[in-house]
Parts: structure tokens; C-alpha cells; sequence
């Protein structure tokens, strides 16, 4: 084993160029935010300078535009969450931590909540960063002139369609009540954490004195996304397109100054995150797990911690359900191949029992689960039968395909192929880069396909996913009962009337399959002990808090 890794390193490093720092001293950390109060204010940034030195974070694969409204797949959540301010973030566990908002309250009657924006905060240029921006910026998302890949989670705004688009700007109901303080109005009553989880963790704040022309459509090709100017603890300095991207520490920033001047995001194949990690190349895995070959020799390595993490996300199969496509449509042959595919034998041999069998898209710890599901078991025999007495095509060839970068979902996709196989069904396994793959499923250029999703904890949050007319509905479905009732849940404020609502949809995915549910993952991360204070649970949400590290 020893041979082969020293084998492997010296490929490695034959191939890849170093990256230069070493450990400074450890000064006293930054001021943060007291994650058990949504009212504390951070105070003042720290006076301490960021150290002379890099730190590189490695994910799987990459975003494809700095455009954090424009771009397509979780990835540019990894961006975005070092460069731009979000009202709130996550914790692991589905509490909340202050950002920009140091505290909010929701109205009574449950039509709005005001947000108290931390007055320290300032843009990249040394603007304030005011209520004005953030009205600005809800007016912008919410305008159809703009694209906006994250619209839908603006649905509960007041003034906006089902769509999260309000037609007219001077009708959507948000307002500032100073320059600090805002309030955000919705349609219907709406559960706090719907609005925390949804709205707020996907607004980031845009600044209105660089983008406002008085013409929305500017926002999406203007020059400004090529330097954008954010107000988060790292500003842009260069980026590599698909590769890597440079920041430095904003030393003015609210929460408290970065411990280190440079941090690098470089895209790394799965492959090689374990090599990155021992020769130094990558201090720390962002997004995307160190693969199971890999996880004893990261584990038992000096100078490095790791971490199993339970994900709230969920990995899928779609259908193409185009209007026209009528291979998939009947939910008989969907039901038949959940049957044929053998998820237990994915967590078991690619995953070595760290992850669990999907029965929908929510895991069995999270607080909405359906505890009466039941889930089709495998049995390629009555999967057959099942296809048969369905009238299925088994003459053809039918693409599957998948994006590259995740070693678990690209080998999964040989056991699909493998198990339809055995049932007379021939698959063609296709991939493609991450952005290429969306366009396709978009076009309907596919038969089947391999994503996931599972972005925040709100029980609707696979909602998106079989909402007609969404832009990340990639089965292209055209039936809107399971949105209704994911719908008719989030409309709801008591928790036992949502959960009774919820567990409805979920029941109802199992029966139907719009989708194929696959597997909960556990994220495996690890980063070098040359850093110190990640909290590497939270990266589940896109949580990065990078102005708490310290380099050790």
C-alpha cells in the first residue's frame, strides 16, 4: 500500500505545480457572530492583517459563470459564499447564523419579516453596503429581464407569479424602513424557517451603485461579472474559466478580517483530491468527497483531519417526461425500474455503508420525513414482468447521461447499466462536463440521466425539481400534482399541519417516481492541520465561514 502511494504522489507531483505557503504565526481570531442568537451583532472588524500566505480549497468540479445568479449547479455556491454577502447561512443541523442580517423578526400574522442589516458592512470598493442594495437587488432577481437560475426560491415574495417573477418592479412588496432595516412581504403566511432557508440563503446581496443602469436585462451581461465586486471576506483577483480562481482578503470585512491573504479555489478530479491533500497542493476539500479507495489512508494520515458528514442531499435518476416522449410516461415503468436497480449494492460496495438507500428525496434524520414510506424493493424479476405488461420498448438503446466529477454517481451509473442490463435493457452511459450536461437535460437530449440536489433543509426543497416550466425540472415533467401538494405544504405555518402535508408529497413521489431516488451520501472531507476553526459540517449548505480559519 505504502509503494503505491508514493508511486501515486510522485505522478502526482510530476503533473501538478506546488503551491507555495507554510504556517504563521496564530493570532487571535476574528469577531463572529454567536451562532445561538440571531439577534448578536459582530462589532467591529478585526484590526489583525491577514498572514502573507495560500490557502487552496479543492472542488469537483466547476462553476460556469461568477455570475451567482446566472450559474447552474450547486458549485457556484462554493464562489459565491467567499465573495458575496447572504442575508443568513446555514448550520449542519438546520439552525441559522447571522450574516448580514444580525437579527429579524416575522410579523404576527406571519405576511413579513424586517431584517436589521449589519451596519459594518461595506462593498469591495469601500461603499456602504445599505437596505438599498438588498431592495435593489430583490427587485432585479425578481425581474423577468434578468436570468436568474435561482428564481423559483423567490416564489413566497408578495408581487411575484408562481414563477418568483414580478412584473412590475414598483409591486413587489419589499421596502426599506432605514438605511439599515428592511422588510420583505410575502403572499401568504409563511413558516420563518421557509423564508430563512429559502429566500434569504439564496439572496446574495448585488450592489446597486455598479449595476443599477435602470435596465434590468444589463445585470446578466455586463462587464462587472468579469471583476465582480461583492462584499464578502475575499475579493476576486483572477480567475483560470473552469480551473481556479484567485482571491485576497478583504481586511475591512464586517465579520472579522481572514487569517491568511490569498485563498485559491482550484477544480480537482475526484482522482486526485487524496494526493492533493498528502503532497500539499489542497488544504482543504470544499465540495465533492475523497473517494472510498482513498478514505482509511486520508483517515489515518498525520496532519490531517477528517470528517464523515451526513448530507441532506439527495442523489437522482430523471426521465426524460418531455411533452411528446411518451417512453417514460407511465408511472408502471417508472415504478419497474426502481425495482430493477440495486441501491443498497451502491451504498454498500461505492460507498462502504457511509451514505444510505433513498426512498425520496428527504433522509430519515431530516425533521419531515415520511416514517410510513416504504420503499420498492429490488427484484429484477417482477421489474421485468412489470415492463412487459406495460407495453415497454426493450428494442432500443437508451442514453444515460452524467456529468463527470463524482466518482460515486459515475460508478453508480455502471451498476444501473448493469442492473437493466440483466432485465433486457440496453444503456448507453454517456458524460459530460457539468454544464454541457444541464444544457442537454434542458434541450431534452437524453433519455436518462444522473444528478443531485438537496441544497437546504426546507421539507419543499425538491419541489423545484417537478414544478412545470423550472428551470431545474431536468425530466422535463409536465404534471403539476406533486408540486401542488409540496405547495400546499409550504403554505402552511403550523409544523403538524406542514409535516402531515409533506409526508402527502412524499408518499406521493414514491408511488408515482417522477424520479428515481438513489442514495444519501455522507460527504467525506478532510482538510491539513496547517489550518485550523473549519467547520467542515456546515459545508453541506454552501457554509464556508472562511473568516473564522486559522492558520495553526
Amino acid at each position: 500500500m505504502k509503494k503505491k502511494l508514493c508511486a501515486l504522489l510522485a505522478a502526482i507531483m510530476l503533473l501538478s505545480l506546488a503551491l507555495t505557503g507554510c504556517g504563521g504565526n496564530n493570532d487571535s481570531p476574528p469577531t463572529t457572530p454567536d451562532p445561538s442568537s440571531a439577534s448578536n451583532s459582530s462589532g467591529q472588524p478585526s484590526q489583525t492583517g491577514p498572514k502573507d500566505e495560500v490557502v487552496t480549497m479543492a472542488i469537483v468540479s466547476t462553476w460556469n459563470t461568477l455570475n451567482i445568479y446566472n450559474t447552474s449547479g450547486n458549485y457556484g455556491h462554493c464562489v459565491s459564499d467567499q465573495m458575496f454577502e447572504r442575508m443568513v447561512s446555514y448550520t449542519h443541523d438546520g439552525g441559522y447564523l447571522p450574516r448580514l442580517a444580525d437579527s429579524w423578526e416575522m410579523a404576527d400574522d406571519y405576511m413579513s419579516m424586517t431584517f436589521n442589516l449589519n451596519k459594518n458592512a461595506k462593498w469591495h470598493d469601500g461603499e456602504p453596503l445599505t437596505a438599498e442594495d438588498v431592495v435593489f437587488t430583490l427587485k432585479a432577481v425578481t425581474n423577468e429581464k434578468m436570468d436568474n437560475y435561482y428564481r423559483s426560491k423567490f416564489v413566497s415574495m408578495g408581487g411575484t407569479d408562481d414563477n418568483g417573477v414580478c412584473p412590475d418592479p414598483d409591486q413587489l412588496q419589499v421596502e426599506t424602513l432605514d438605511e439599515y432595516t428592511v422588510r420583505i412581504g410575502f403572499k401568504t403566511p409563511k413558516d420563518e424557517k421557509t423564508i430563512l432557508s429559502e429566500l434569504c440563503s439564496f439572496l446574495y446581496v448585488l450592489p446597486k451603485h455598479l449595476l443599477d443602469t435602470g435596465d434590468y436585462a444589463s445585470i446578466n451581461t455586463s462587464d462587472f461579472w468579469t471583476a465582480p465586486v461583492g462584499a464578502g471576506p475575499f475579493k476576486y483577483l483572477r480567475d483560470t474559466a473552469g480551473e481556479q480562481l484567485e482571491m485576497t482578503a478583504n481586511e475591512d470585512y464586517y465579520l472579522g478580517c481572514p487569517d491568511f491573504k490569498t485563498f485559491v479555489i482550484r477544480v480537482v478530479p475526484a482522482a486526485s483530491l487524496t494526493a492533493g491533500l498528502l503532497n500539499g497542493d489542497i488544504d482543504v476539500v470544499g465540495a465533492g468527497s475523497i473517494p472510498l479507495a482513498d478514505w482509511e489512508t486520508v483517515k489515518a494520515t498525520d496532519g490531517i483531519t477528517a470528517m464523515s458528514v451526513t448530507d441532506y442531499s439527495y442523489q437522482y435518476m430523471e426521465f426524460n417526461l418531455a411533452d411528446g416522449n411518451d417512453t417514460f410516461q407511465d408511472p408502471a415503468v417508472r415504478v419497474a425500474f426502481d425495482k430493477a436497480i440495486n441501491k443498497q449494492l451502491m451504498v454498500d460496495q461505492l460507498m462502504a455503508g457511509e451514505g444510505l438507500v433513498a426512498v425520496g428525496p428527504m433522509p430519515p434524520y431530516h425533521p419531515y420525513y415520511n416514517e410510513a414510506l416504504k420503499a420498492n424493493t429490488y427484484n429484477p424479476d417482477a421489474a421485468k414482468s412489470e415492463l412487459e405488461a406495460a407495453g415497454f420498448d426493450f428494442s432500443r438503446t437508451y442514453r444515460l447521461i452524467v456529468p463527470k466529477g463524482n466518482q460515486v454517481r459515475e460508478q453508480s451509473a455502471l451498476i444501473i447499466e448493469q442492473n437493466l442490463g440483466d432485465i433486457g435493457i440496453t444503456v448507453k452511459i454517456e458524460t459530460y462536463d457539468f454544464a454541457t450536461l444541464l444544457e442537454m437535460m434542458r434541450n431534452g437530449d437524453f433519455d436518462l440521466g444522473l444528478l443531485g440536489g438537496g441544497s437546504n433543509i426546507a421539507p419543499n426543497e425538491s419541489a423545484v425539481i417537478v414544478k412545470p416550466g423550472s428551470a431545474q425540472n431536468y425530466s422535463l415533467l409536465t404534471d403539476n400534482k406533486w408540486y401542488a401538494l409540496a405547495d400546499k405544504g409550504d403554505s402552511l405555518v403550523d409544523f403538524n399541519e406542514r409535516k402531515e402535508a409533506f409526508d402527502a408529497y412524499q408518499a406521493a413521489l414514491v408511488k408515482d417516481q417522477p424520479y428515481i431516488w438513489l442514495y444519501h451520501q455522507n460527504d467525506l472531507w478532510a482538510h491539513s492541520n496547517r489550518i485550523a476553526q473549519i467547520p467542515m459540517e456546515d459545508f453541506v449548505w454552501w457554509n464556508y465561514q472562511v473568516w473564522t480559519w486559522k492558520l495553526a
